[in-house]
């Protein structure tokens, strides 16, 4: 099997997410030892962590409908951002729409460090530009907690 680039993973995760298959994806791209932050606050600290913390709730969704807009990618630093825009709804109907920022950093085809953003967190960083040069915006900064 040939090994992907940095920017043939990136594009492989994103049609993982827009075909409604994250588990997959955090299991395909997301470093066994990688780090993942929710608005500043570290999240989970492995992988496994990450999915044991995501799953029930993807689990519970009957239908998936994946959106990912305003994909940026540095390739030679080897960092994207995208905004996820993603429909779960659930057993009972009930539709969840998410509208946040994902922010990675990717080393030897796997996500690293993972931030992600939501409500005032997400349009701040919107707003300093992430989206134009996320190779610029340091989200780590915002948390004192790796």
């Amino acid at each position: 099997m040939t090994k992907l680039t940095f920017t043939q993973s990136v594009h492989s995760q994103v049609a993982m997410l827009v075909d409604g298959k994250p588990l997959e994806a955090l299991d395909q791209f997301f470093a066994s030892d990688g780090v993942m932050y929710a608005n500043g606050e570290r999240f989970a600290g492995s992988s496994a962590e990450a999915r044991r913390k995501q799953e029930s709730y993807i689990l519970a969704a009957k239908s998936i409908q994946g959106a990912i807009d305003d994909l940026v990618i540095m390739k030679e630093q080897e960092i994207c951002a995208f905004r996820n825009k993603t429909i779960f709804i659930t057993n009972d109907d009930v539709q969840h729409k998410i509208d946040g920022l994902c922010w990675q950093r990717w080393q030897n085809g796997k996500i690293i460090e993972e931030h992600y953003f939501d409500g005032e967190h997400m349009q701040s960083m919107i707003s300093n530009g992430i989206l134009v040069k996320p190779d610029a915006i340091q989200p780590i900064e915002l948390s004192s907690n790796k």
